[in-house]
């Protein structure tokens, strides 16, 4: 059902940026850009709040159950006001490549396999078994074979390829994917760990923990609106990614800085800069990735930014939760030295940080 939901709605950023794409002029783009990223943070703030109150009230089912009636209104709305264009005509003779046979189902299974393999190695190794186990090794190796056969197919491949490798050549487009991935990575490590401070370490309930989460993240479309406003009046889209990078930097060095009993407004003021960090440099990134392109070829290049960003997403979590595991499983057994019956809290403890 995951997956599910991740292939229904994995494309709906990437769709409505490339929309801004196909009827705005580059330049008058920014602060369009910003109403999408403000609704989103809007929705992001929303969920991050309601969710926790509802796990507290009525079920963590309802989290799931209540976005129904809210897709199918989203939906409607989408088929009402969006009108499909016209069809080009072919010349005779002259053959249309179909639907499916656009569709990389061979590039997609290669990378599902790849990242699966990663997270299986990552989330066994150190906990489950120990790195130098062969089953460990094997799912490392793996991954790094599905990734090359990947890229391999990319660049011989028919139909329409995830990443066009013709994306990925230049010093200005590799250097933007390279911020694109690590901020990604810093991004959703940061919004992973910071749940399980709250509730684990500070023993927060579910709704406290999402308005400490809820409050700061206004700052990410605030930052968003810093970026749109920068680049429509002067278009300083490399001092928007250092910006925005460096924030982000700063933040999760101010969480490092956090104790266990610090001072409240410590725990929302510390999280404020990453946040908006965040907002100032997806902007920033996109805008200058498709600067190096022409117009026609905007829409792939925006799908080619949300895609390695999300890759760098699912390396973040799954590089941060492998750090948990190997800190819980080395340290946590000292930690609970004198306690009786320790080893009836420690296997659990190990086994709930699974990633998989």
């Amino acid at each position: 059902m995951r997956a599910l939901t991740g292939i229904g709605g994995g494309g709906l950023m990437t769709m409505a940026t490339i929309i801004n794409s196909d009827l705005i002029p580059f330049r008058q783009r920014g602060m369009y850009q910003v109403v999408q990223n403000v609704s989103y943070g809007f929705g992001a703030i929303c969920g991050a709040s309601f969710g926790g109150s509802i796990v507290d009230t009525i079920g963590w089912r309802w989290c799931f159950l209540i976005q129904v009636p809210v897709s199918l209104a989203a939906l409607v709305l989408g088929y009402v006001v969006l009108k499909f264009p016209v069809k080009e005509e072919h010349a005779p003779g002259q053959k249309s490549q179909g639907l499916w046979q656009q569709i990389d189902f061979l590039g997609s299974l290669l990378l599902v396999l790849a990242l699966s393999s990663q997270l299986v190695g990552l989330s066994l190794g150190g906990n489950e078994l120990p790195w130098s186990n062969i089953w460990v090794i094997l799912s490392l190796v793996a991954s790094l074979v599905f990734l090359v056969a990947f890229f391999a197919v990319e660049a011989t491949t028919t139909a329409a390829p995830l990443i066009p490798l013709k994306m990925l050549q230049g010093l200005h487009p590799v250097s933007t994917q390279i911020a694109n991935v690590c901020c990604g990575m810093s991004a959703y490590a940061f919004l992973f760990t910071l749940p399980l401070l709250f509730q684990v370490i500070l023993l927060d309930s579910p709704t406290k923990a999402g308005a400490r989460l809820a409050i700061p993240s206004l700052a990410t479309p605030l930052g968003g609106l810093i970026a749109g406003v920068v680049m429509s009046r002067w278009g300083k889209l490399a001092y928007l990614v250092r910006a925005g990078a460096a924030l982000m930097c700063i933040g999760n060095v101010l969480v490092t800085l956090l104790r266990f009993h610090d001072s409240e407004w410590k725990y929302y003021a510390y999280i404020i800069p990453a946040n908006l960090g965040q907002g100032i440099v997806y902007p920033g990134i996109l805008f200058t990735f498709l600067s190096a392109f022409d117009h026609s070829d905007h829409a792939v290049s925006a799908s080619t930014v949300y895609l390695i960003r999300s890759l760098g997403t699912v390396w973040g979590v799954a590089v941060t939760s492998a750090i948990i595991q190997n800190t819980l499983s080395s340290g946590l057994g000292e930690a609970l030295s004198g306690i009786p019956d320790k080893w009836k809290v420690h296997p659990h403890k190990r086994t709930e940080w699974d990633v998989s």
